[in-house]
């Protein structure tokens, strides 16, 4: 067996190298994109953005952050989307943990594998869940098998198909003790894969991952765990006490967490605030400590406290994008024709939404955004985003060649789009999508509103919609996070995308362990989706600008992987 132990990951941290499973020793990989510090300097892929450290004094503990939406669930298991992942990462513990943007021992405190890459071995720290019971290696089968249970309907199971027996499970073939997870012992979990993976270890830094005793998810509770506050096993270094929906959640430090010793803050109000307005009077009037994603305006108005001290700015490209999300089984049949989804695509002007419109984040002519990485190096500084010679076609004139193969030449064509929630933000983004498109291409443009993010999310994986608006952001670093999404049949493809040939390609890229041919079968299949066939339609890549008060240290805002916000470490001066 070739084994990973704690010191080793602890005293010796590299650039992101992704090596296959089973060869030689090596640190663990960084799992977070290209950030920079609060002072504006880039740094490498795996640096994370930190904010400046000191040791913790006696004042009170508390910090306020924003929710950006209104979780419908706190069940691991179904943990899909930033605002989920945010929270449940402050109140689980993954098997991986990543801190200041680099894979750290979490629950397990060591972990190897066998010489074919197949098998892992995960060794369990003592750790105990908020109620003081004890987290065993059963609690992350439990946790491993409902990601493949049809009932849980964990939207990120066919990115955990590389475990034996997940997808059998998953899709009706086998039962949960076909899933290749097993404890040993208490303290011991083996995982069995399919096949070895380059990235298989970031993978435990999902908040799918985390432990769930298999007493709070029998029956009935299967499906209806994560409702409430109150039934939830917290072993992380918070746990929530206080959860009212549509206002606020109340995280407060877990007393029985392994490292507890080390975690300063005692309480992290986490409030609804979905305007971007509101959260920025909220930051001016000091009712938040730290706000992510704000406009560049709004940062130049902080620029007198900004340079005075009494605020902080950490920004830095985070992979993550947005796209316009085209229904390619539209059952209206528009957008199941590329020439038209091409046209639509073509029609906006990215550069304008970004400048005029957004006023944040750059215009993205690719799906692989910034800030991630190919082993040691960052993916687009060697391959080039594929779209821009594609925009220089005339979009009316492939509308016209659409609508002529689907048999409607010369007709004035009526498309929806649905607007994921009512905010302000999301509304004026959706006008001028529409602008863009009835006075390019001649179409109207009904704009229809989901009543919130979670009904958005519903309608849009059962394909109830023509046109959209929706993102990714990466769950660790490597184009895999994007790319598996839009294989046929993911439970993440929203575009409901497919092609043999991308699928071929990615595919390949899950065992493959030459970084530059991964790279170059990436750069291929990112081209046939977002210019061949154009299956969706990148709209920007995230640049975020993040301020917080100056009192409060220690925290990190991570990229790719970990919650939004690492508050394990964080305190208040």
């Amino acid at each position: 067996m070739k084994k990973r132990w704690l010191a080793l990951c602890l005293a010796t941290v590299m650039a992101a190298s992704l090596t296959a499973c089973g060869s030689s020793k090596t640190s663990t990989p960084d799992t977070t994109g290209a950030q920079t510090t609060a002072a504006g300097s880039e740094t490498k892929a795996g640096d994370g953005t930190k904010a400046e450290e000191a040791p913790a004094g006696a004042v009170e503990q508390v910090v306020t952050i924003p929710m950006f939406s209104d979780p419908d669930t706190l069940d691991p298991g179904r943990s899909d989307d930033e605002q989920k992942n945010a929270i449940v990462l402050e109140i689980q513990e993954t098997l991986i943990r990543l801190m200041d943007g680099k894979v750290t021992p979490g629950g397990a405190e060591s972990w190897e594998t066998s010489d074919d890459g197949l098998v892992w071995t995960f060794k369990l720290r003592d750790n105990q869940y908020s109620d003081g019971t004890a987290v065993t290696a059963q609690d992350y089968v439990n946790s491993i098998r409902r990601i493949f249970d049809p009932e849980v309907n964990c939207h990120n199971a066919g990115i955990f198909y590389c475990i034996k027996g997940g997808e059998d499970f998953n899709t009706g073939k086998g039962s949960k003790e076909d899933v290749a997870a097993k404890a040993v012992d208490d303290k011991t979990l083996e995982i069995t894969l399919t096949e070895p993976l380059p990235y298989f270890l970031q993978l435990m830094t999902f908040a799918n991952v985390t432990p769930v005793p298999e007493s709070k998810t029998q029956g009935e509770k299967n499906s209806s765990y994560g409702a409430t506050a109150d039934e939830l096993s917290s072993s992380g270094p918070f746990y929530a006490s206080e959860w009212v929906r549509g206002s606020k959640i109340v995280l407060k430090k877990n007393p029985n967490y392994w490292d507890a010793a080390n975690v300063k803050l005692e309480t992290v109000n986490m409030v609804l605030a979905q305007d971007e307005n509101t959260r920025e009077q909220m930051f001016n009037q000091g009712q938040l400590d730290i706000l992510r994603k704000v406009r560049s305006e709004y940062a130049d108005t902080l620029k007198a406290k900004i340079d005075g001290g009494e605020v902080q700015l950490l920004e830095g490209p985070q992979p993550r994008y947005s796209y316009i999300c085209f229904n390619n089984e539209d059952p209206n049949g528009i957008f199941t024709n590329e020439k038209i989804r091409m046209a639509f695509s073509i029609a906006l002007d990215r550069e304008s939404l970004v400048k005029n419109v957004m006023k944040k984040d750059q215009a993205a002519y690719g799906m692989i955004p910034y800030g991630l990485s190919i082993g040691e190096e960052l993916f687009r500084d060697i391959y080039p985003e594929p779209m821009k010679d594609f925009l220089a076609q005339d979009p009316k004139a492939l509308l016209e060649e659409g609508l002529k193969e689907l048999g409607k030449e010369g007709e004035q064509i009526t498309v929806t789009f649905l607007q994921k929630n009512s905010d302000n933000d999301t509304k004026v983004q959706a006008e001028y999508y529409q602008n863009q498109w009835q006075t390019k291409l001649g179409v109207i443009v009904k704009i229809d509103t989901a009543s919130d993010n979670s009904s958005f999310n519903n309608q849009v994986s059962k394909g109830l919609y023509q046109v959209c608006q929706t993102g990714w952001g990466a769950d660790y670093n490597d184009p895999m996070t994007f790319m598996q999404c839009y294989m046929t049949g993911d439970g993440n493809n929203p575009a409901f995308f497919s092609d043999a040939k991308y699928d071929e390609l990615v595919e390949a890229c899950k065992t493959e362990s030459d970084m530059k041919v991964r790279g170059e079968k990436f750069a291929e299949a990112e081209k046939i989706i977002t210019v061949e066939h154009c299956g969706l339609a990148p709209i920007t890549f995230t640049y975020d600008k993040n301020v917080a008060k100056s009192s409060v240290k220690g925290f990190y805002i991570n990229g790719a992987g970990g919650p939004a916000i690492e508050l394990k470490s964080a305190y208040v001066e």
